[in-house]
Formats: C-alpha cells, structure tokens, sequence
C-alpha cells in the first residue's frame, strides 16, 4: 500500500462515525499503523488559519454525564446516551463553517 492508500482508509475511518481502535478491529488493521498515517494525513492537510479551541473543565459536585462544547457561537450540550455518529456528524457541520 501506498501512501495515497493510508490517507484514503484514514479519510473512510473518519467518516466512519466509529472510534479509529474499533474500526481498525473490524477492518484488520494495526492500530498503531492507523495512527502512523493519520499522523502523515494530518500534517500534509496542516492549515495555517486553523487555532485549537479553549477548553475550559469545570467539575461541579451534582454534575449529571453531560459534556458542553462552547466554540465561539456555537453551544453543543451532549448527555450520556448520546449517538456518537451525530455527533461526528455535528462536528464535521461546525469544523466547516468555523
């Protein structure tokens, strides 16, 4: 396999919905392979304008499973039971117009 062929499985496990540990059980691939080219994917797709987000913990003693997502506008609020496939989904939406 080539290179072109690592970012292609990287671009499909991403779209997947699924945890990259899972997908790479159910396709046959050694995970830490996976991560050696996403790792590469990552860098050749590098932008320049891209800034990593605040992230802020704030623990509180009646704290019910839920995580909050504040990045600028936009508020995500996820309970547990959550499908992670929307989620991944939701992300993709916001990273876009971000």
């Amino acid at each position: 396999m080539d290179q072109q062929d690592h970012e292609l499985l990287v671009a499909e496990c991403r779209a997947s919905g699924m945890t990259a540990k899972a997908w790479c059980e159910l396709k046959g691939i050694q995970y830490k392979c996976y991560c050696r080219w996403a790792t590469k994917a990552n860098k050749k797709t590098e932008n320049p304008h891209q800034k990593w987000a605040e992230v802020t913990l704030i623990e509180e003693k009646n704290s019910s499973s839920e995580i909050q997502i504040n990045c600028g506008k936009w508020n995500i609020y996820v309970e547990s039971g959550f499908n992670p496939t929307l989620l991944a989904d939701v992300l993709r939406v916001v990273d876009k117009l971000c």
